[in-house]
């Protein structure tokens, strides 16, 4: 009479296989996490530009920096760190309070630190969206790729 079960051979062969299959699996699963973690960052920062152009149009100018609990001539009412704190903010503004860059950039030891292709986002009161890699080199030329 023969035995039921699996032999080691079997074992090893499915072991295996599970395993290549989860190598090939977890990177991608990453980059979907990522991508779908920029939400948060992206939203962020056009809740800065909607504020910023609501500044302007009250104080003629664009407010210089985040916090405080009320909008001043000179700040948001907007905290420094993105919803799910993934990412911090912050905000320059150019001479006479006439320009603004808003910024985005993956937490140190967040969720998206090792986001290595959209390590920062960036926005400005013109609109243009830029993103720097992990080495920060900025680009506003692939934008479908962090902003998409």
């Amino acid at each position: 009479m023969r035995a039921r079960g699996f032999t080691l051979v079997e074992l090893l062969v499915a072991m295996g296989i599970v395993t290549i299959l989860t190598t090939m699996a977890v990177p991608s699963y990453r980059h979907a996490m990522h991508r779908a973690q920029r939400l948060d960052a992206r939203l962020a920062l056009q809740r800065i530009q909607y504020l910023q152009e609501r500044h302007y149009a009250q104080y003629l100018r664009y407010a210089a920096r985040l916090g405080g609990g009320r909008d001043s001539p000179d700040s948001l009412a907007m905290p420094e760190q993105s919803e799910t704190g993934s990412y911090e903010l912050s905000l320059m503004a150019g001479e006479g309070g006439q320009t603004f860059t808003a910024m985005a950039q993956a937490r140190a030891g967040g969720r998206q630190a090792d986001d290595l292709s959209c390590r920062q986002l960036a926005i400005d009161d013109a609109g243009l969206r830029r993103s720097a890699d992990a080495a920060g080199n900025w680009s506003s030329e692939d934008l479908k790729r962090c902003w998409g």
